[in-house]
């Protein structure tokens, strides 16, 4: 499986899991603020930095040679 769809869906189960939780305990009105940014912040920094680790040597002239 390639990295981005697995991220992507990592993602969305953060998100889904965090706002459950948040309205199980009854979190509303103000208390939202926070649980969105709890929500989309972690998601979005491992978005951001979590990179494709570089080509080995023989993935490349495996590559050239195609």
């Amino acid at each position: 499986m390639q990295l981005q769809p697995i991220k992507i869906v990592v993602c969305a189960v953060w998100i889904l899991v965090v706002l459950a939780g948040a309205m199980a305990i009854g979190v509303s009105g103000a208390g939202l603020v926070p649980a969105a940014a709890f929500a989309f912040l972690p998601p979005l920094a491992l978005l951001l930095l979590w990179h494709e680790p570089a080509k080995t040597m023989s993935e490349i002239i495996n590559q050239a040679r195609r």
